[in-house]
Protein backbone atom coordinates (compact mmCIF):
# COMPACT_ATOMS: atom_id res chain seq x y z
CA UNK A 1 0.00 0.00 0.00
CA UNK A 2 1.52 3.29 -1.08
CA UNK A 3 2.22 5.62 1.83
CA UNK A 4 1.34 8.68 -0.23
CA UNK A 5 -2.32 7.69 -0.15
CA UNK A 6 -2.38 7.82 3.65
CA UNK A 7 -0.21 10.90 4.19
CA UNK A 8 -2.66 13.23 2.45
CA UNK A 9 -3.40 16.09 4.91
CA UNK A 10 -7.10 16.36 5.67
CA UNK A 11 -7.34 20.01 4.60
CA UNK A 12 -5.69 19.27 1.26
CA UNK A 13 -7.92 16.24 0.78
CA UNK A 14 -11.07 18.27 1.34
CA UNK A 15 -9.93 21.01 -1.03
CA UNK A 16 -8.62 18.81 -3.83
CA UNK A 17 -11.02 15.85 -3.88
CA UNK A 18 -14.53 15.47 -5.22
CA UNK A 19 -17.57 16.25 -3.11
CA UNK A 20 -18.42 12.69 -2.10
CA UNK A 21 -14.87 12.16 -0.79
CA UNK A 22 -14.98 15.44 1.11
CA UNK A 23 -18.24 14.45 2.81
CA UNK A 24 -17.02 10.92 3.53
CA UNK A 25 -13.81 12.30 5.06
CA UNK A 26 -15.78 14.63 7.31
CA UNK A 27 -17.94 11.71 8.49
CA UNK A 28 -14.97 9.46 9.22
CA UNK A 29 -13.23 12.32 11.06
CA UNK A 30 -16.36 12.59 13.24
CA UNK A 31 -17.09 16.09 11.93
CA UNK A 32 -20.74 15.18 11.62
CA UNK A 33 -22.32 18.64 11.65
CA UNK A 34 -20.08 19.80 8.79
CA UNK A 35 -20.84 16.66 6.80
CA UNK A 36 -24.58 17.05 7.34
CA UNK A 37 -24.44 20.70 6.31
CA UNK A 38 -22.52 19.87 3.13
CA UNK A 39 -24.95 17.08 2.27
CA UNK A 40 -27.90 19.42 2.70
CA UNK A 41 -26.54 22.47 0.90
CA UNK A 42 -25.40 20.94 -2.38
CA UNK A 43 -26.97 19.46 -5.49
CA UNK A 44 -25.46 16.13 -4.47
CA UNK A 45 -28.91 14.51 -4.61
CA UNK A 46 -28.41 14.21 -8.36
CA UNK A 47 -25.91 11.45 -7.51
CA UNK A 48 -28.38 9.18 -5.68
CA UNK A 49 -26.05 6.27 -4.91
CA UNK A 50 -23.49 8.29 -2.97
CA UNK A 51 -26.00 10.78 -1.54
CA UNK A 52 -28.06 7.99 -0.01
CA UNK A 53 -25.14 5.86 1.17
CA UNK A 54 -23.38 8.85 2.76
CA UNK A 55 -26.61 10.06 4.37
CA UNK A 56 -27.04 6.62 5.94
CA UNK A 57 -23.36 6.41 6.90
CA UNK A 58 -23.53 9.82 8.57
CA UNK A 59 -26.37 8.91 10.90
CA UNK A 60 -24.93 5.43 11.47
CA UNK A 61 -21.70 6.93 12.78
CA UNK A 62 -23.45 9.64 14.79
CA UNK A 63 -25.41 6.96 16.63
CA UNK A 64 -22.46 4.56 16.91
CA UNK A 65 -20.27 7.20 18.54
CA UNK A 66 -22.88 8.79 20.82
CA UNK A 67 -25.32 5.90 21.53
CA UNK A 68 -27.80 8.69 22.34
CA UNK A 69 -31.55 8.20 22.12
CA UNK A 70 -31.96 11.17 19.78
CA UNK A 71 -29.35 9.83 17.33
CA UNK A 72 -30.89 6.37 17.55
CA UNK A 73 -34.20 7.91 16.46
CA UNK A 74 -32.52 9.82 13.62
CA UNK A 75 -30.82 6.67 12.38
CA UNK A 76 -34.09 4.74 12.53
CA UNK A 77 -35.79 7.48 10.50
CA UNK A 78 -32.92 7.50 8.00
CA UNK A 79 -33.16 3.73 7.58
CA UNK A 80 -36.89 4.07 6.89
CA UNK A 81 -36.16 6.84 4.36
CA UNK A 82 -33.40 4.82 2.70
CA UNK A 83 -35.67 1.80 2.26
CA UNK A 84 -37.99 3.86 0.05
CA UNK A 85 -35.31 5.22 -2.30
CA UNK A 86 -34.64 4.17 -5.91
CA UNK A 87 -37.74 2.05 -6.29
CA UNK A 88 -38.13 0.84 -9.89
CA UNK A 89 -34.55 1.78 -10.76
CA UNK A 90 -31.38 -0.21 -11.43
CA UNK A 91 -30.32 0.51 -7.83
CA UNK A 92 -33.44 -1.04 -6.28
CA UNK A 93 -32.01 -4.46 -5.37
CA UNK A 94 -28.65 -2.97 -4.33
CA UNK A 95 -30.42 -0.45 -2.10
CA UNK A 96 -32.39 -3.21 -0.46
CA UNK A 97 -29.20 -5.17 0.25
CA UNK A 98 -27.49 -2.15 1.80
CA UNK A 99 -30.59 -1.27 3.80
CA UNK A 100 -31.03 -4.81 5.14
CA UNK A 101 -27.36 -5.08 6.15
CA UNK A 102 -27.43 -1.75 8.02
CA UNK A 103 -30.78 -2.65 9.59
CA UNK A 104 -29.38 -5.97 10.81
CA UNK A 105 -26.31 -4.27 12.33
CA UNK A 106 -28.58 -1.63 13.89
CA UNK A 107 -30.66 -4.30 15.63
CA UNK A 108 -27.48 -5.98 16.91
CA UNK A 109 -26.31 -2.65 18.36
CA UNK A 110 -29.71 -2.27 20.05
CA UNK A 111 -29.41 -5.87 21.32
CA UNK A 112 -32.55 -6.91 19.43
CA UNK A 113 -30.94 -10.25 18.62
CA UNK A 114 -34.08 -12.10 17.52
CA UNK A 115 -34.89 -9.39 14.99
CA UNK A 116 -31.27 -9.34 13.83
CA UNK A 117 -31.34 -13.13 13.35
CA UNK A 118 -34.44 -12.87 11.14
CA UNK A 119 -32.84 -10.07 9.13
CA UNK A 120 -29.68 -12.13 8.67
CA UNK A 121 -31.54 -14.66 6.51
CA UNK A 122 -33.12 -11.81 4.51
CA UNK A 123 -29.66 -10.34 3.92
CA UNK A 124 -28.40 -13.71 2.66
CA UNK A 125 -31.36 -14.05 0.29
CA UNK A 126 -30.95 -10.49 -1.00
CA UNK A 127 -27.23 -11.01 -1.54
CA UNK A 128 -28.09 -13.89 -3.88
CA UNK A 129 -30.54 -11.67 -5.76
CA UNK A 130 -27.89 -8.98 -6.29
CA UNK A 131 -25.23 -11.48 -7.34
CA UNK A 132 -27.55 -13.23 -9.79
CA UNK A 133 -28.68 -9.94 -11.35
CA UNK A 134 -25.51 -7.89 -11.83
CA UNK A 135 -25.89 -4.22 -12.70
CA UNK A 136 -23.42 -2.20 -14.74
CA UNK A 137 -22.23 0.51 -12.32
CA UNK A 138 -19.49 3.15 -12.47
CA UNK A 139 -16.13 1.86 -11.22
CA UNK A 140 -16.22 3.47 -7.76
CA UNK A 141 -19.77 2.32 -7.07
CA UNK A 142 -18.94 -1.19 -8.29
CA UNK A 143 -15.94 -1.45 -5.96
CA UNK A 144 -17.86 -0.08 -2.99
CA UNK A 145 -20.60 -2.62 -3.63
CA UNK A 146 -17.88 -5.29 -3.78
CA UNK A 147 -16.76 -4.28 -0.26
CA UNK A 148 -20.31 -4.83 1.03
CA UNK A 149 -20.83 -8.12 -0.81
CA UNK A 150 -17.48 -9.57 0.30
CA UNK A 151 -18.24 -8.59 3.89
CA UNK A 152 -21.65 -10.26 3.72
CA UNK A 153 -20.26 -13.36 2.00
CA UNK A 154 -17.61 -13.65 4.70
CA UNK A 155 -20.23 -13.19 7.45
CA UNK A 156 -22.40 -15.93 5.95
CA UNK A 157 -19.50 -18.38 5.89
CA UNK A 158 -18.24 -17.39 9.34
CA UNK A 159 -21.70 -17.62 10.87
CA UNK A 160 -22.47 -21.10 9.55
CA UNK A 161 -21.43 -24.42 11.08
CA UNK A 162 -20.92 -25.54 7.49
CA UNK A 163 -18.84 -22.50 6.63
CA UNK A 164 -16.11 -23.03 4.07
CA UNK A 165 -12.72 -21.77 5.25
CA UNK A 166 -11.43 -21.42 1.70
CA UNK A 167 -14.40 -19.17 0.88
CA UNK A 168 -13.72 -17.09 3.99
CA UNK A 169 -10.08 -16.64 3.01
CA UNK A 170 -11.10 -15.69 -0.54
CA UNK A 171 -13.36 -12.97 0.89
CA UNK A 172 -10.55 -11.68 3.10
CA UNK A 173 -8.18 -11.66 0.14
CA UNK A 174 -10.73 -9.69 -1.89
CA UNK A 175 -11.14 -7.16 0.91
CA UNK A 176 -7.35 -6.82 1.21
CA UNK A 177 -7.16 -5.96 -2.49
CA UNK A 178 -9.89 -3.34 -2.10
CA UNK A 179 -8.12 -1.90 0.97
CA UNK A 180 -5.14 -1.24 -1.31
CA UNK A 181 -7.31 0.48 -3.93
CA UNK A 182 -6.66 4.12 -4.77
CA UNK A 183 -10.33 5.03 -4.22
CA UNK A 184 -10.34 6.72 -0.79
CA UNK A 185 -13.86 5.61 0.16
CA UNK A 186 -13.43 2.02 -1.03
CA UNK A 187 -10.08 1.67 0.73
CA UNK A 188 -11.37 3.16 4.00
CA UNK A 189 -14.44 0.90 4.14
CA UNK A 190 -12.36 -2.19 3.35
CA UNK A 191 -9.84 -1.35 6.10
CA UNK A 192 -12.63 -0.80 8.62
CA UNK A 193 -14.36 -4.09 7.90
CA UNK A 194 -11.05 -6.00 7.87
CA UNK A 195 -10.25 -4.45 11.25
CA UNK A 196 -13.60 -5.59 12.62
CA UNK A 197 -13.31 -9.08 11.13
CA UNK A 198 -9.82 -9.76 12.46
CA UNK A 199 -10.64 -8.32 15.88
CA UNK A 200 -14.11 -9.74 16.47
CA UNK A 201 -14.37 -12.90 14.37
CA UNK A 202 -10.93 -14.19 13.42
CA UNK A 203 -9.65 -13.43 16.95
CA UNK A 204 -6.45 -11.96 15.56
CA UNK A 205 -6.55 -8.52 17.19
CA UNK A 206 -3.00 -7.66 16.16
CA UNK A 207 -4.04 -7.92 12.49
CA UNK A 208 -7.13 -5.88 13.21
CA UNK A 209 -5.04 -3.14 14.83
CA UNK A 210 -2.92 -2.82 11.68
CA UNK A 211 -6.02 -1.77 9.74
CA UNK A 212 -7.15 0.62 12.47
CA UNK A 213 -3.66 2.16 12.55
CA UNK A 214 -4.01 2.97 8.86
CA UNK A 215 -7.47 4.44 9.48
CA UNK A 216 -6.16 6.54 12.37
CA UNK A 217 -3.61 8.08 9.97
CA UNK A 218 -6.19 8.59 7.24
CA UNK A 219 -8.68 10.12 9.72
CA UNK A 220 -6.64 11.72 12.52
CA UNK A 221 -9.64 13.40 14.17
CA UNK A 222 -11.45 10.12 14.79
CA UNK A 223 -10.71 9.12 18.40
CA UNK A 224 -12.35 5.73 17.97
CA UNK A 225 -9.85 4.70 15.27
CA UNK A 226 -6.97 5.88 17.47
CA UNK A 227 -8.30 3.82 20.40
CA UNK A 228 -8.89 0.78 18.20
CA UNK A 229 -5.33 1.07 16.85
CA UNK A 230 -4.08 0.83 20.44
CA UNK A 231 -6.44 -2.01 21.34
CA UNK A 232 -8.30 0.20 23.83
CA UNK A 233 -11.83 0.08 22.41
CA UNK A 234 -13.98 -3.04 22.62
CA UNK A 235 -17.59 -2.02 21.98
CA UNK A 236 -17.60 -0.87 18.37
Amino acid sequence: MGGAVFNFPITDLQQNSDLKTQIFTLIYNARFNEAEKLLGETDFKSNPFYFQVLQLDLFWWKYSVSKSESNEKKLDNTLNWFSEQNKNSKYNEINRLIWLSYKMRFEVKRKNYVKAFVLKSEVADQLEVVQQNPVNLPDGEQKLLAVFTLLLQYSNEAGSVFGNNAEKQACLSGLQQLAANSDWIVSSEAHYFLGRIYTKIEKQPEKGREHFKILSVMFPLNRLFADLAKGLAIDF
